[in-house]
């Protein structure tokens, strides 16, 4: 393994990371160039109630079989392992890394990741041989297109829903607020972010609204419960449609964001529905 040291807060999901190259390793065998730690275990900020266990899979070459081969592995760590249901592969062949093909799940913030932050558990590092970072455009426009596609009106009240249902857990919690604040960041600078990272860049925006309820979102993610989850929900409630809206906004301003007319469409449709 290439890290140097774990902390006891994220030995668990270095466990999983291990279970699941171990599977790779014996279904792959040597179809398997390089395997990574990518995601909060490579960058910092993983948070064991929260995180999820983010791994890189490369082969040399395209593997047909790979869909099956996958399932297999996430099947066999969920089962075994704490927190195997939280692992989260990413893959494609070295040789099409750059523009991954059709049946790979590669998008380009996690390629930057990999390229950046990336931490070698399996096989041979080949970065230098074939990763390029994905550029500046190219992540703005998967940020963008992934919000219009997960944000409406209707996607966010269900959210809340669910939410509710659930009783208000950390994970869903967290996620619901700290999604808008990374999608931000990432549009901002261009590239991976962590959730400390992106709470502070939005309270330092002139223009936030809502950051006392993103700094309260962050620090949630190192709870196992939420305190008060009854005035959580109402705080998440009263506020998220809004942070949505602003972020839209603020981001649908500027010439240089890809798709900005549909943002500030979406933006509009998110206030309306206030």
């Amino acid at each position: 393994m290439g890290r140097v040291s774990i902390e006891d807060r994220e030995r668990p999901g270095w466990d999983v990371i291990e279970a699941a190259v171990a599977a790779a390793e014996e279904r792959l065998e040597d179809r398997l160039a390089s395997a990574y730690a990518i995601g909060s275990l490579a960058h910092g900020g993983f948070a064991p109630t929260v995180s999820d266990v983010d791994l890189a899979l490369l082969t040399g070459e395209p593997v047909e079989d790979i869909g099956p081969i996958l399932e297999e592995i996430r099947d066999e760590v969920a089962g075994t392992w704490e927190l195997g249901d939280r692992l989260s592969i990413f893959h494609a062949p070295w040789v099409e890394f750059g523009d991954p093909p059709e049946g790979a799940r590669f998008p380009p913030i996690d390629r930057f990741d990999l390229v950046r932050y990336g931490v070698l558990v399996g096989g041979t590092d080949l970065r230098a041989a074939h990763a390029t970072l994905p550029g500046t455009e190219e992540i703005r426009t998967h940020a963008v297109e992934s919000a219009l596609r997960r944000v409406t009106p209707e996607r966010l009240d269900a959210d809340l829903g669910q939410l509710a249902a659930g009783g208000v857990s950390v994970l869903d919690a967290t996620k619901t607020v700290l999604w808008p604040i990374r999608m931000q960041h990432v549009c901002d600078i261009g590239q991976a972010t962590g959730n400390a990272d992106a709470v502070a860049h939005y309270r330092s925006l002139p223009d936030a609204r809502h950051g006392a309820l993103a700094q309260d979102a962050l620090g949630w993610r190192d709870l196992r419960a939420i305190p008060d989850p009854a005035d959580a929900l109402a705080r998440i409630d009263g506020e998220i449609r809004d942070l949505h809206v602003e972020v839209f906004r603020r981001l649908g301003a500027r010439a240089e964001i890809p798709r900005r007319d549909e943002l500030i469409e979406r933006a509009d449709q998110l206030s309306a529905a206030m």
